[in-house]
């Protein structure tokens, strides 16, 4: 019986572990309540640093569909996703015809990956709710030349310093041969699901007004 029960304890904890909210990687920033979603969205952006940029396709094969494209990215504690990209890259030729899309990011994202977001765990899968994703909605800005561009330069190189020797960080935005600059998003909506109940959708007055990650 004593064995039955350790059994169970033991069974139970690994599934309460399992639906803890999904964590990236550790700032050092305390995580925001479940259920302060404007706060949780900021504090994945200042988490993470890459995830998937969609775009709609200006490839002429796939022209009008949607065009999924990892990219770095860093926030520097303000919100915008800042990013280096280059005018060579498919997904920037589509934003320069179209300057709206999307960002998304996972818990699942990384090697330390919690276990809520683990289909090896037999429990967690990244479609489980406490597994947070978050998709951010918004418009591609080009920084270079305004005032936020040494901001800018500041986030990414605190987490992408490789992001120099390509250019990315010259002033005039002539970084190297494939014309490297700097761009953000700006957000204009955050969709988030990070525990049961469905996704929550955070307006951008509501989601830069949280307090900073």
């Amino acid at each position: 019986m004593a064995g039955t029960t350790s059994t169970l304890l033991l069974a139970l904890a690994g599934l309460v572990t399992c639906q803890a909210p999904g964590r990236p990687r550790e700032t050092g920033v305390p995580v925001p309540a479940v259920g302060d979603h404007a706060a949780y969205a900021r504090w994945m952006v200042r988490s993470m640093t890459w995830g998937t940029m969609s775009t709609i396709s200006t490839q002429a094969s796939i022209a009008g569909y949607p065009f999924g494209n990892p990219v770095s990215f860093a926030d520097g504690g303000t919100g915008n996703p800042y990013m280096c990209v280059s005018p060579l890259d498919s997904s920037v030729k589509d934003l320069q015809a179209n300057p709206k899309f999307s960002l998304t990011l996972s818990a699942a994202q990384g090697q330390s990956a919690p276990a809520a977001c683990a289909p090896e765990s037999g429990r967690g899968d990244p479609e489980n709710p406490p597994c947070a994703r978050l998709a951010l909605t918004g418009d591609f800005v080009d920084v270079t030349g305004s005032p936020e561009f040494n901001t800018a330069v500041a986030a990414l190189n605190a987490t992408h310093p490789t992001l120099n020797s390509w250019g990315c960080f010259q002033a005039g935005g002539s970084g190297g041969s494939h014309g490297f600059f700097l761009a953000k998003m700006a957000v204009k909506q955050a969709w988030l699901i990070n525990m049961y109940g469905g996704a929550a959708v955070v307006d951008a007055a509501d989601y830069y007004a949280a307090s900073r990650a």
